[in-house]
């Protein structure tokens, strides 16, 4: 991966980091390919490789924002308050997002160093 900025979607976790991201960027279609492999699997689910299109939960462009990005819940409420992350919620660590944050504990670290 290049070195670049360091992207963080709403629910705190490092959109640069995400294969889908990474794959969009180098515009890779073995990593296309990969990433819907790995994630068929782990999410039990058939992912077309050439959906793995995405620039991070922060813009709005639908052909680059993966399709479970364009559904996720804590991103649409997010984008309904106008925040850019959830990091900026008055009612921060919301029932929806805590309960996200058990499988994702780097992503509550990583909006906890925004808000510090």
């Amino acid at each position: 991966m290049k070195n670049q900025e360091r992207i963080i979607a709403k629910c705190g976790l490092i959109c640069s980091e995400c294969p889908a991201y990474q794959a969009t960027i180098e515009n890779s279609d073995d990593l296309r390919k990969k990433t819907a492999e790995q994630w068929s699997a782990m999410f039990n689910s058939s992912i077309d490789w050439k959906t793995i299109n995405c620039l991070g939960c922060q813009q709005d462009d639908k052909e680059k924002l993966f399709s479970y990005c364009m559904m996720c819940g804590i991103r649409s409420c997010a984008s309904e308050k106008g925040l850019k992350t959830c990091a900026d919620c008055s009612d921060f660590g919301c029932a929806k997002v805590s309960e996200f944050w058990k499988n994702a504990e780097n992503a509550k670290k990583n909006l906890e160093e925004l808000r510090a």
